[in-house]
């Protein structure tokens, strides 16, 4: 029976293979026709693979992206090192080493390693968005995500920091222009402060983000049996090892990822 299966699955492998390069040079006409700007290959994957090679929604959420990218441009495609190396190693946001069961990578969202007093909630975004594009130059494919929302020793200073305005800008960026699926959002060790929080962001949602949402508190039983307790760290009840913040700045100070964020339009001072 196994080795049926097996037969069967090689036998339509080189198939979907091909279906979907006919739908990447599919995409790469309508991309061409609709005016994108960046046509590279490796771009528009991204996109196309993201949203499962949908290629309405798939140029739809190009089109955001780089709508958001324009608008912003000055202050998300020009940034100074030293602020860089700051957030990183404040390890605010951490992508972790492993996948998740479902192969899903998963973005780990620090606010207790936050002072709004030195980093704005708008350039944690922004470094945010170069973390994706790091992870892209050592992933060929990117198909979902998991957002672990952690909220231990959040306080006032922290509400203070996120403005109803940064809180429509970053929701809008992850839920629309993200090349990628948001499979959860795992909100965790939560005080009773991120219920008014919560208030802002919440007229913002989509209703598909919504439901993505998991308040978890102090129990991560779901988070390992979605994510897996081999690929959580171990301040999450997980096994994997440390994080490190220097294997993104290492990545980044390399001369060939320098090279592929400019064809991103970074520039870095």
């Amino acid at each position: 029976m196994s080795l049926s299966v097996n037969l069967t699955s090689s036998t339509m492998t080189p198939f979907i293979e091909e279906k979907n390069i006919k739908k990447l040079r599919e995409f790469e006409k309508i991309a061409k026709e609709n005016k994108v700007n960046r046509l590279d290959e490796g771009f528009l994957k991204r996109f196309l693979v993201g949203r499962q090679y949908d290629t309405i929604a798939a140029l739809r959420a190009i089109q955001n992206f780089e709508s958001f990218v324009h608008r912003h441009r000055n202050k998300w495609l020009k940034l100074k090192k030293s602020r860089i190396e700051l957030i990183i190693n404040s390890q605010i946001v951490e992508i972790l080493e492993n996948t998740g069961l479902q192969g899903q990578h998963i973005v780990w969202i620090r606010l207790e390693n936050w002072d709004p007093q030195i980093i704005t909630a708008d350039e944690i975004l922004e470094v945010s968005g170069l973390l994706c594009e790091l992870l892209y130059s050592k992933s060929d494919e990117v198909k979902y995500i998991d957002l672990i929302m952690d909220l231990h020793n959040f306080s006032l200073k922290h509400m203070y920091g996120i403005s109803p305005k940064f809180a429509r800008r970053m929701v809008f960026f992850i839920s629309e222009c993200l090349p990628v699926n948001l499979l959860h959002v795992y909100v965790i060790r939560q005080p009773k402060l991120f219920y008014v929080v919560f208030s802002l962001f919440k007229p913002f949602l989509e209703e598909n983000i919504r439901n993505s949402i998991r308040i978890c508190g102090h129990n991560y039983e779901l988070l390992k049996v979605t994510i897996g307790k081999d690929n959580l760290p171990p301040q999450l009840e997980g096994t994997s090892d440390k994080l490190n913040p220097n294997k993104w700045l290492n990545l980044f100070y390399d001369k060939n990822i320098q090279k592929y964020l400019k064809l991103s339009g970074y520039e870095f001072y």
